[in-house]
């Protein structure tokens, strides 16, 4: 099951999450992205580093 941390990209935030597919993964983290960290888009290079960081 793919999980994710916020700190494991350097955030300050105890964000984590998982899900059964890491499409789902991904949509989570993009809903947290907006909503905790004001990101209604993710850059190329922060979504780099997610991807990499994804368990």
């Amino acid at each position: 099951m793919p999980s994710f941390k916020c700190k494991d990209i350097g955030m300050e935030c105890p964000f984590e999450a998982s899900a059964l597919t890491q499409g789902g993964l991904v949509k989570k983290i993009e809903k947290h992205a907006a909503e905790a960290h004001n990101m209604k888009e993710i850059d190329a290079a922060t979504k780099s580093k997610i991807m990499a960081a994804i368990k």
